[in-house]
């Protein structure tokens, strides 16, 4: 067998082994006022990074399935929750826009912080190492977290807008890494998108502007390198693969 062929069969090996290693189970998160919350978690199965993940409002918990499962084979342990009032999670359902948004800005962020707690609360997890991430509504979400929760060392944020205390926060923590990504045609979110990492003074900030008008986890089957493309950048920021300190 030829070197190369030897250096395939072990890197299959190697990622056969990760794979079979990460368990996947639903859990039940209590809301600070008693809603039960519903999420995902990844364990990769050893010590590792913690990333909480938060859904576009126009989809659930279930489109971080993929990504999610990425991560924890690449060593991160991984929870993904329905906001209440979405999937299985509880709380009253809104079609209307308008009387969602108190809850969004009144409840959810609470939801968000108790999530974000029980993964933590997990075994393995090294939590001098976290991450945050969201597409859509869950970019709101995810980088007002990390102005609550200093101890968050990366958001992933897939077209949406941040806050202009979230903004103001980016820029005045240069260790806070942003990856960021939306579509061309995607007008308001592109440009969220990019105000957001724009505010980033680390040197390891990334933005990626696709083509097309996919909104959020939509980007993914149109762009596969988008996916691999933040496991990467994850593990390179969170597990010292080529991270700077």
């Amino acid at each position: 067998m030829n070197r190369l062929a030897i250096a395939l069969t072990a890197a299959l090996t190697l990622a056969a082994a990760a794979s079979a290693d990460t368990q996947k189970k639903d859990v039940d998160i209590k809301a600070p006022d008693g809603v039960t919350l519903k999420g995902t978690y990844f364990s990769p199965g050893r010590p590792g990074p913690a990333m909480l993940l938060l859904h576009q409002c126009n989809m659930d918990r279930h489109a971080w399935d993929g990504l999610a499962r990425d991560l924890a084979d690449a060593g991160f342990h991984v929870l993904a929750i329905d906001y209440r009032g979405y999937g299985e999670s509880g709380g009253e359902r809104f079609t209307d826009v308008a009387l969602r948004r108190p809850v969004m800005e009144q409840k959810w962020p609470g939801d968000v912080d108790a999530a974000l707690a029980y993964l933590l609360a997990q075994k393995g997890i090294d939590k001098s190492r976290v991450a945050a991430g969201g597409a859509s509504c869950g970019v709101t979400q995810s980088s007002n977290l990390a102005t609550r929760r200093h101890d968050i060392k990366a958001l992933m944020l897939l077209s949406g807008t941040a806050s202009e205390a979230a903004k103001a926060y980016v820029a005045a923590t240069p260790a806070l890494a942003v990856f960021g990504a939306a579509s061309e045609g995607d007008t308001s979110a592109a440009k969220g998108i990019k105000e957001a990492v724009g505010a980033s003074k680390n040197p390891q900030s990334t933005l990626k502007i696709y083509m097309g008008s996919e909104h959020g986890v939509p980007m993914f089957p149109k762009n596969p390198e988008l996916e691999p493309m933040i496991v990467s950048w994850m593990k390179a920021r969170l597990l010292g693969h080529g991270a700077t300190h």
